[in-house]
């Protein structure tokens, strides 16, 4: 399956993304979803509307867009607001071939930063973010879209993450950690149970080390499906430690999954911040 990514540049291409997202997140109510004049306009304005097409058929398969902003009183930067990806095409790597483009795009309009949003449940796009890509993140938001924005979100609060990825700092060269650093993070959550019925039964939220570990289920969609209370009783507790130690100065480095024993087990890790772990990442304040 190859693909080719370029910049979408004109209204009947705005007009398929939309109808691309709407496939892909299961909307129905006809008012949900981007807006193909506002795609145009931003395309044409600084923004980065990009698609990845099918080479044997020419069908669009996966989208990304972003529109220039601002941080509240800092420098100007990308804001890459949705990205899709047709499941069948998922594993191919374009999400993060998308993402890559995307900073190449940024850095030669000479930005430093692009953010986004993704649900800290969600597995693949923590380890994308966090992992391969080399962003970090410092804001928790709460239930930024209602608990029924589309299908693949229905049930849960839209909780997301504010993912920062400082496009030219040294830490997006950096390699990802070794899973053995997670022997020195003591962990937020003590855990029971395996696969679906991995529960939660105990939270830390004084801890004070340099490194810490939080947990989140391997999927957390087949643990939908079997028990939605159990679901949302991560959702909660993964955002009441989120808050807390995002609060506290901590900031999401990185994102470890590792098996044993057929089991798979995720975890972020999270480091204090100081001047010296800021300025490998690459953060400009103003």
């Amino acid at each position: 399956m190859s693909y080719t990514i370029r910049d979408l540049k004109n209204y009947d291409e705005m007009v398929a993304l939309r109808r691309l997202q709407r496939e892909i997140w299961g909307l129905d109510e006809l008012d949900i979803g981007l807006y193909p004049p506002l795609l145009n306009t931003a395309a044409k304005n600084g923004g980065v509307v990009l698609g990845a097409f099918d080479d044997d058929g020419g069908r669009m398969v996966a989208f990304l867009f972003g529109f220039l902003g601002r941080e509240p009183g800092g420098p100007f930067k990308l804001c890459s607001q949705t990205m899709g990806v047709l499941r069948e095409w998922r594993g191919q790597g374009i999400a993060e071939a998308l993402k890559r483009t995307q900073r190449e795009r940024v850095i030669a309009q000479r930005l430093p930063l692009i953010t986004w949003t993704y649900d800290p449940l969600e597995a693949p796009n923590a380890h994308l973010n966090l992992h391969k890509l080399r962003a970090v993140t410092r804001t928790y938001w709460v239930d930024v879209y209602g608990s029924n924005f589309g299908a693949l979100n229905a049930g849960l609060p839209t909780d997301r993450l504010v993912v920062e990825w400082w496009v030219s700092g040294r830490w997006t060269e950096k390699p990802p950690a070794d899973p053995m650093v997670l022997d020195d993070a003591p962990p937020v959550f003590e855990c029971e149970g395996q696969g679906v019925q991995r529960r939660i039964v105990r939270s830390q939220l004084g801890l004070t080390s340099e490194m810490i570990q939080l947990e989140i289920p391997a999927d957390i969609h087949p643990v939908k499906a079997a028990n939605m209370e159990l679901a949302i009783d991560w959702r909660y507790k993964v955002r009441r430690a989120m808050e807390s130690y995002l609060g506290k100065g901590y900031i999401t480095t990185d994102f470890i999954s590792t098996t044993s024993r057929g089991q798979r087990r995720n975890r972020y890790l999270l480091q204090k911040a100081n001047p010296e772990l800021l300025d490998e990442i690459g953060v400009v304040t103003s």
